[in-house]
């Protein structure tokens, strides 16, 4: 007792406790849980709405077990099983096949027609696995990868070589291959050669003026170029009876419509005629 006679002051601390004391760790494991639950109900959505076929390539696609042999330096063949062909080769297919009208629903075919249908689903997505499987296990070929596109189309399988900024397929103004026209050439040629569809070879320019000597332009030159890659295609093991067409058309047809001047524009394209049209085209 204070020597006044008074009563000392006492000041208590009261620690406070109850919910506040976890702080906001509960938000967090809340946000963890409406993430996951979003991450399902999207999910069950994307099964819902996939047809058959889609499912199917998408499973493919992330099989472990490769269709192919990676490396781009081995024999001649990039698929597995030695010397197999894709031609008699029986993996499953990796890519969803469309329709001839761009959907995912066949047209009315004879059981002749189904079974090259199913044949050649089989064929096109084995060559698309191939291509992009040696692009990604070559670091010279992967930098090249959006020179190369490959796309299913009514006619058949089509695939493009495409020249990017700096770096072209062809010397300027000449139909002689750029050390990457060569590397893209060789990596195709092991693909075609295997493949029993017969090819169709277009060149295309861009739509920038070319006038060489005695009024050589862009026809000339595009013609020249597609000669040349039938040429390389030959040398490196493609069959010469199987290219059954090499044309050149100058700049009409443009890859960029909107930029024709554009060097994307400038491309050697290879088409594989589909199966089935040339079975219909026969009756």
């Amino acid at each position: 007792m204070a020597e006044n006679g008074e009563r000392p002051v006492v000041v208590k601390r009261v620690k406070k406790g109850g919910h506040d004391a976890h702080g906001g760790s509960w938000k967090v494991a809340y946000a963890d849980f409406m993430t996951a639950m979003m991450a399902f109900f999207l999910l069950m959505w994307i099964l819902q709405t996939t047809s058959k076929e889609q499912k199917e390539g998408i499973a493919q696609y992330f099989t472990t077990g490769s269709v192919m042999n990676s490396s781009t330096s081995g024999g001649d063949t990039i698929l597995t099983g030695g010397q197999e062909s894709l031609e008699t080769a029986t993996a499953p297919q990796a890519f969803p096949f469309v329709g001839f009208d761009g959907s995912n629903e066949f047209p009315v075919l004879s059981p002749q027609q189904e079974r090259l249908v199913e044949k050649e689903k089989e064929l096109f997505g084995r060559a698309r696995i191939a291509l992009e499987e040696a692009m990604r296990s070559d670091a010279a070929l992967m930098e090249l990868h959006d020179s190369l596109v490959v796309s299913e189309t009514k006619e058949g399988l089509r695939i493009q070589l495409i020249d990017q900024l700096n770096r072209p397929l062809f010397v300027s103004g000449s139909d002689e291959l750029t050390p990457n026209g060569a590397r893209l050439t060789g990596l195709l040629a092991r693909v075609l050669k295997q493949m029993p569809h017969s090819l169709s070879i277009e060149g295309h320019t861009d739509a920038v003026p070319f006038v060489g000597k005695n009024g050589y332009s862009n026809w000339e030159l595009s013609s020249q170029r597609a000669l040349a890659f039938r040429r390389t295609l030959i040398k490196l093991g493609v069959a010469e009876e199987k290219i059954v067409r090499v044309v050149g058309k100058a700049s009409t047809e443009p890859y960029l419509k909107s930029d024709p001047q554009a060097p994307q524009n400038r491309r050697i394209s290879v088409l594989l005629p589909s199966l089935v049209t040339d079975e219909k085209d026969d009756d």
